[in-house]
This record gives C-alpha cells, sequence and structure tokens, in this order.
C-alpha cells in the first residue's frame, strides 16, 4: 500500500467515535510547498483555485475539471500535490475545506468530478452529493471517508457515488478509481459529440427535409392526418388540420422554358433553377406565405392560407404580382393555378391535383393567369404515358404554342410505338385523338373548329394507314384547334364578362358573391375573379359597390324615400356603413349629398332671392 505525507498509516477501525488521528511519515525528499498550495493566513475556511494546467493524457477527449473538499488540510493537500492528475487528464480547479464554499463553486463554474468527504463540519458530503446532483446529475462524485459505517455506505448508494473510498488513501486504488470515472466521462462526451454532430446534420438537412416531406403530400398514400401532423410538427412546417388552405402551382409556360431552358448545360440549368425558386419564395414571403416547395422540374408549389374573407381577390393579387415580377426579373412567362380551397393534410394531395388542372383545363387570354373551369373533372385512370401525354398537349394547346404541340405529339407517339400490342396502339391513337375535346367544355358546336364533327373527324382518322399518317393527322388538327382557340378566346371571355354584368345588375340589392357569379357561369370563383379584372379593370366586389352605390345616387335623388331604406334598397344591411362606404366613395355622407342634389334642384329665382 502505497500512502503520502499527512494520511493516516494505517485504515481506522470501523467504530464511528474511533476516528484516527493524521500522523506523519517521514518522507526521503521534502519539497516546498508551491505558492498556488498555501492556505490563506487569517482564514480557516480556505478555498483555493488552482490555475496550473495539468498536461492531458493521450487520446483523452477533454480536459475534465474536479474540486476536492475534505476538512483535513493534509488530505487537501496530498490529494493536490502527490497524485498524477494530468495522467488522467483531469485538472483540480478547486480545493475547500467544507462542502458550502464547494456547492458555491458548483453553481458558478463547469465541474466534472468532485471528491469529497463524507463528514465535514458545515456540509457534509451527502448534503453536498445531493445539492449537486439536483440540478447537475452529470457531475461524478466519489467519497473518502475515515468511517466504514453501514449508514455512510447506504446514504453514498443513494447519491449514486462512483466510489467510496477509505482513509487511508491508497494511490493505486485511487488511480483506478479516477481511470474509471475518466471513462465513463469520456464515454459520455463521445455520445455527446455524436449527438450533437447528428444534430448538426439533421438541421443542415431540414430544408432538404421539409422540401421532400412536402413533395411526399403531393402523393396519394395510406398515411394517417395524424402521423401526417407529427411529421410537420416536427420538421418545423407551419401547417394545421383545421385552417383552410389553398395550393398555388407555378410552371413555365412550354414556349419561355424551352427557349431558356432548353440548351443550358445541366450545371446551368440547375443554377437557374435555384434563382427561381429563391425569387418565387422571396415573392410569396412579401405576403406572409412561407409554405413554398419545389415539385417537378419547372414546377413551383405555395401553401397559402385562405381564412379570411374575400381570399379569392387576394390569390389574384398574388399570382399576378408573382407572375410580373417573375417576368420582369427573369424575363420568364409563367402559368399559374390555384385550388380550390381544403382543410385537412390529407387533402393536399387532392388540391394539388386541382391546382394542376387549373393550368391545363382554363382557356387563356394572352399570357395571363390560367385557372381551372369547374364543371370538368378527370376520371384519373390513365396510366403514366397517358396523363404525361394529355398534360403535356393540353398545357401547348392552351398556350397557344404550335412548336411544343408538335414536340408534346412527337414524345406520345413515341411511347406509343413503345407499346407491345397493335390494338393498344390504336386505342392511344383514338385517346389522342379525342384528347381536346375535354378543353372545349361548355363550348356551342359550331365554335368546336376542327372537332365541330367527332363522327365526320373520327372517320377520316380511322382511314389513317398505319402510325405515320395519324400522327401527320393529329399534328394537323392540333394546329388547326390551338390557331381556332387563340380567336375564339376573346369572344368567350366577353360573353362570360357581359353575363356577369347582367346578374349584377338585376341583383344589386341581393347578397351577391364572388363564389355565386361563379356559379351562374359555370367558372371557379379565382378564374372569373382573373377573367373580370382583366376585362373590367376593376375587381367584382369594386365593381359591385360601384354598382350599388350608383343606384344609391338615383334613390337619393327621390325626396320620398328615407335614408335608411336606400341602404336597404342596395343590397347593405348596415346604415351606419352604409353612409361610412359612401362618404369613402363620393366625399359626401348620404344626407349631404341629398341636400346637394335638392340645393341643385331649386329655381335660379329662389336662389337669387335667398342670397339677398
Amino acid at each position: 500500500m502505497q500512502n503520502w505525507p499527512g494520511c493516516a498509516a494505517a485504515r481506522p477501525s470501523a467504530t464511528p467515535s474511533s476516528r484516527t488521528p493524521a500522523i506523519s511519515r517521514p518522507v526521503p525528499i521534502k519539497k516546498k510547498r508551491p505558492p498556488w498550495a498555501r492556505p490563506s493566513r487569517g482564514s480557516k475556511n480556505t478555498c483555493k483555485h488552482f490555475e496550473r494546467a495539468a498536461k492531458p493524457r493521450k487520446g483523452t477527449v477533454k480536459m475534465y475539471k474536479a474540486i476536492i473538499a475534505d476538512d483535513e488540510e493534509t488530505v487537501r493537500r496530498g490529494l493536490v500535490t502527490h497524485f498524477n492528475w494530468g495522467k488522467h487528464g483531469v485538472e483540480v480547479a478547486g480545493v475547500f475545506d467544507d462542502g458550502v464554499p464547494a456547492l458555491d463553486f458548483v453553481r458558478r463554474n463547469e465541474v466534472d468530478i468532485i471528491v469529497t468527504d463524507v463528514r465535514m463540519s458545515h456540509m457534509d458530503g451527502i448534503t453536498l452529493a445531493k445539492n449537486v446532483l439536483e440540478s447537475y446529475p452529470g457531475v461524478k462524485i466519489i467519497f473518502i471517508s475515515g468511517y466504514a459505517d453501514v449508514g455512510y455506505l447506504r446514504d453514498a448508494l443513494k447519491m449514486e457515488a462512483v466510489d467510496y473510498i477509505l482513509k487511508s488513501i491508497d494511490i493505486d486504488e485511487l488511480d483506478a478509481v479516477i481511470t474509471k470515472v475518466v471513462a465513463m466521462l469520456d464515454q459520455r462526451s463521445s455520445q455527446q459529440l455524436v449527438l450533437e454532430d447528428m444534430a448538426r446534420k439533421l438541421e443542415q438537412s431540414m430544408p432538404l427535409l421539409r422540401q421532400r416531406r412536402l413533395c411526399d403530400l403531393l402523393q396519394n398514400n395510406d398515411e394517417s392526418e395524424e402521423d401526417i401532423l407529427q411529421s410537420i410538427e416536427f420538421l418545423g412546417i407551419p401547417l394545421n388540420s383545421q385552417t383552410h388552405y389553398a395550393v398555388l402551382v407555378l410552371r413555365l409556360q412550354p414556349k419561355s422554358k424551352w427557349l431558356t431552358m432548353g440548351s443550358m448545360p445541366e450545371k446551368d440549368r440547375i443554377t437557374f433553377s435555384m434563382a427561381l425558386e429563391e425569387l418565387f419564395a422571396r415573392v410569396l414571403a412579401e405576403y406572409g406565405v412561407n409554405v413554398v416547395f419545389k415539385g417537378r422540374l419547372s414546377e413551383y408549389i405555395a401553401i397559402l392560407d385562405v381564412e379570411h374573407d374575400e381570399y379569392e381577390e387576394d390569390l389574384l393579387s398574388v399570382a399576378e404580382h408573382l407572375q410580373a415580377r417573375i417576368r420582369s426579373e427573369m424575363k420568364l412567362d409563367t402559368m399559374i393555378g390555384i385550388s380550390e380551397p381544403f382543410r385537412g393534410l390529407r387533402s393536399v394531395c387532392s388540391a394539388y391535383a386541382n391546382a394542376c388542372e387549373a393550368i391545363s383545363r382554363c382557356y387563356l387570354i394572352g399570357k395571363d393567369i390560367p385557372i381551372s373551369i369547374k364543371k370538368y373533372e378527370d376520371d384519373g385512370s390513365g396510366r403514366t404515358l397517358r396523363e404525361q401525354a394529355e398534360k403535356e398537349i393540353c398545357d401547348s394547346i392552351l398556350n397557344g404554342d404550335t412548336a411544343a404541340v408538335h414536340l408534346a405529339l412527337e414524345r406520345a407517339v413515341a411511347g406509343i410505338r413503345a407499346l407491345p400490342g397493335e390494338d393498344e396502339q390504336q386505342n392511344f391513337m383514338l385517346f389522342l385523338l379525342l384528347l381536346p375535346t375535354r378543353l372545349m367544355t361548355n363550348m356551342r358546336t359550331e365554335n368546336m373548329g376542327p372537332y365541330a364533327s367527332h363522327l365526320k373527324l373520327t372517320a377520316s382518322f380511322l382511314q389513317c394507314n398505319g402510325l405515320g399518317e395519324q400522327e401527320a393527322m393529329l399534328a394537323s388538327v392540333y394546329e388547326d384547334l390551338t390557331l381556332h382557340l387563340q380567336k375564339m378566346s376573346t369572344p368567350h371571355t366577353n360573353t362570360v364578362i357581359k353575363r356577369v354584368r347582367e346578374i349584377i345588375a338585376a341583383q344589386y340589392m341581393e347578397q351577391l358573391s364572388v363564389t355565386s357569379l361563379a356559379e351562374a357561369v359555370y367558372l371557379t370563383p379565382t378564374y372569373l375573379c382573373v377573367l373580370f379584372k382583366q376585362a373590367t379593370g376593376k375587381t367584382i366586389n369594386e365593381y359591385i359597390t360601384q354598382e350599388r352605390l350608383n343606384k344609391a345616387k338615383e334613390f337619393l335623388a327621390q325626396t320620398n324615400i328615407h335614408l335608411y331604406d336606400v341602404c336597404y334598397k342596395v343590397g347593405y344591411l348596415s346604415p351606419s356603413y352604409f353612409s361610412r362606404l359612401f362618404k369613402k366613395y363620393t366625399g359626401q355622407t348620404p344626407g349631404e349629398y341629398r341636400e346637394n342634389i335638392m340645393l341643385n334642384a331649386r329655381p335660379a329665382a329662389e336662389k337669387e332671392a335667398e342670397q339677398l
């Protein structure tokens, strides 16, 4: 057994009252204590912080901080000067003669190991350990004591102490205990480093994980609403199951896409796509929209909150501004589709399909925003090749891009040639022949161009010899239809706007809404908002307000109608609201307007007499 000076020469007996006095042993070479190890003069309750840095052992994860608490000065000095802490990568950060200053130090500094006597005058080691572990459970406690009492051992076990060493202290025993403690700390530090590295990688991967999760919502799957909600909460995606949302899909117009990106190297194409995605997110962020992500190539998606009233016009404003900014900053023409409102995260998939249909099924006016025609519904039964052909061909026809129509047809026929059977090929070709009829819902027969007679068109198609002649006929028919629909767009729109104006003129006194007007002309509310503003320069609500106020002026000119009756006659339920609105648009209250009308209507002679 190897002991150091100042420690007892033999272990004490198990009797608690027989504490062995300290007896010094001779030392071959007496070393003078350095200044940092000398106790403070005039202070019995000594506390000394040590600045000497111990060299860490080879392979250590970090330098650990240890403190010593013992009421015997010889034990404190011996633990500091005669044990090689640096070999274990441990630095003695403080030495204390009681638990009170030791606890205060732990609360103000990072400590990994506490070597403490069990019995001390003011705060014993058991109490010190209890207070430390309540706030810092990772600290390792080593008890030293001159007593082998069962009660102390039991209390030490409760504190989950690493070990319980009896005085006099055996250096080899202490070395083994410190080795065990450091191994435990090294393992914890290594695990912590792994966890921190995983957390850092997870944080770096969050944008990609969010995009993948949002893209997954666009696909049909068997996930429950609860599973989806749990995953998006973990990823920090601000969506929930109760709010009403709409999906906005932006795509490059085929002609713009091919002219801009068609000849780009892959690296430049990726960079260009990232710049467009950044602009898409930046513009939508101006409207408070922060759920934006990239879908397929040249497709950008946002999920917008539509809980507020008159959301249709707000969506129109967002879409118009987005399209204008992309055209201005990147010289690109885009198509935007917006879904109908939905609630529930499982409905994102169907809303996305609705927004895509908004792009594919609408009538375009020049380069403006396409929104879906409500009466059309796809059966969704086609395979991948069929769906791709349908999308590309319909998009190209609606865009008025004959070159893109030919390219889409060529790709579709190339896929058809790869089909195994002739019957299957012919069925697919007939599908392509009749595909454009889906774009002419609610259109009169005489306005369908080459599709005015389906029977005649089909008969001519069946007389073609082979896929080559059929492809040539389809190319010709598609091109004729593309040019025909371009000519038909404006008359069709004018008819819709005229009908909406007629309804407003006849029903201005009723509770009109964008939704009811859209139902009357077989369009979605959003699409109707687009068409109406493009044609009139006003939103539908602005136009309704204008019509009502014009009628209100007519009624106010009739003195036999009470002011509050005018309010109800023009469709408002609150006289105070009507009065504020009237003043906002005319600069006068309804009463002031009537007085001015009556004053201007008086004969000139009466006015002159009144002035005299």
